[in-house]
């Protein structure tokens, strides 16, 4: 299995890579030759074959400001709305980093090493979690097998495409987030034993690992924030099912140290730093010396700098930008529908709404194409596909699909057009970002 999958994902990222490679060396926006000249890279280096031909050609749309990040001489911004970058990708980078008087490209080929470790290490936690899910008795390890094997190669497909060629911090956020999900989904009774319950033994994996790899994935990357659902999932069933110590000692306790951090990050850090001298965002919701602003750092760069905010980005210009989601936006939504109706599975119920939540956040408050990037924190839509490939792959159903399988096969022939398509876009610097 491991053979298999280390295989395609090695086979689709040289692809990827030649796909950079091959894209004409002139790009559209000049935020990397200026970026170049900024950090004082001298012309022959900026010129060398391999950087000219390949390694500037990853320094495109947000990377700018990560590697700017990751080679400044304390690892924190220069400018305000560069903390909207995650500080702990940095921080994580830097730490396989000698000396801060490395060159830009020894900082990117580091970076892009971590990112392409974690993207690969994702996609085998995913793996086992998708033979946990799916493995509810004996008589299902096998189609479990099958599901989790298509899942992970899915998931080496995703949509992100050339973002992850880069140093985007998508990917520690993907393992935390899968890590913490196995984790959680470890701890848990589910109820054909009974009662939705979650054993004593379980609480340093539940309460600590969970509670540390959803903070983590959060701090990184806020839309993970939602995976704070499941703790309210679990708080609901355990209550209802009258275990109140229970749902203190666990749900409760996790979800405010979670909670905790992210105000810690987001208002405490950023109000010590800029405030009260900042003005704006810095304006306190209870009285001047108080740390809890009327708006987070993080909203406030999101909301000035890029127009984010509910139906903000509604225009007739954007139109296209949507079109671009408009394939992840289907194959979110009918995979929630999915797994609470048509195949209806329990212990799936808290991913069904963090999902709906992600798809409703993106399209009404956020810049809706980032869902092609962002989506793949959540394995529900992989699920889908997978379980349809898996149910089809004996039949000839997808030489006539109908329903579901028709979306799954429109799906995946969006992938294959959309994946080297978008690669080629990023190495360009062009748009869809």
């Amino acid at each position: 299995m491991l053979v298999g999958l280390t295989f395609y994902f090695v086979l689709f990222r040289l692809i990827q890579y030649l796909l950079v490679f091959l894209t004409p060396i002139r790009q559209f926006d000049t935020s990397t030759s200026l970026l170049l000249d900024e950090l004082c890279s001298p012309p022959s280096e900026i010129n060398s074959y391999w950087n000219k031909y390949f390694w500037n050609k990853l320094l495109s749309w947000d990377t700018v400001f990560f590697i700017k990040n990751i080679t400044s001489k304390n690892g924190k911004p220069q400018f305000e709305h560069e903390y909207a970058f995650s500080q702990l990708w940095t921080f994580f980078v830097r730490l396989f980093i000698r000396t801060n008087n490395e060159s830009i490209y020894h900082a990117l080929k580091v970076a892009v090493a971590i990112e392409n470790i974690l993207f690969y290490l994702s996609g085998i936690v995913l793996y086992f979690l998708t033979k946990k899910i799916f493995s509810q008795n004996i008589k299902q390890s096998q189609f479990a097998r099958s599901i989790a094997r298509k899942t992970s190669l899915l998931f080496f497909l995703t949509s992100a495409a050339g973002f992850l060629t880069s140093i985007y911090s998508e990917p520690l956020s993907f393992f935390f987030a899968f890590v913490g999900i196995w984790s959680r989904e470890c701890s848990i009774s589910m109820p054909v034993l009974g009662q939705f319950d979650i054993p004593w033994r379980y609480w340093f994996s539940y309460s600590f690992i969970s509670m540390i790899c959803f903070t983590l994935a959060s701090l990184n990357r806020s839309n993970c924030v939602l995976l704070g659902i499941y703790f309210v999932f679990d708080l609901f069933e355990l209550t209802k099912n009258r275990k109140v110590v229970k749902a203190i000692c666990f749900p409760v306790l996790s979800g405010s140290l979670m909670f905790s951090a992210l105000v810690y990050q987001q208002y405490y850090l950023p109000y010590k730093t800029f405030c009260p001298q900042r003005g704006e965002w810095c304006e306190s919701e209870f009285y001047p010396s108080f740390f809890i602003t009327k708006t987070s750092l993080y909203s406030y760069i999101q909301g000035h700098y890029w127009g984010v905010g509910f139906l903000k980005y509604w225009t007739p210009n954007n139109i296209p930008n949507f079109l671009f989601a408009v394939p992840n936006i289907i194959i979110l939504i009918y995979s929630s529908i999915y797994f609470s109706k048509i195949y209806p599975s329990y212990n799936l119920k808290a991913l069904v709404w963090i999902t709906r939540a992600l798809v409703v956040i993106v399209c009404f408050f956020a810049h809706v194409q980032i869902l092609n990037r962002i989506a793949s924190f959540l394995p529900l839509h992989l699920w889908y596909l997978a379980d349809r490939l898996v149910k089809t792959s004996d039949s000839k159903k997808m030489e006539n699909p109908k329903g579901d399988d028709k979306i799954v096969k429109f799906y995946i022939y969006w992938l294959a057009f959309w994946i080297p398509l978008q690669t080629i876009l990023f190495a360009a610097f062009l748009p869809p970002a």
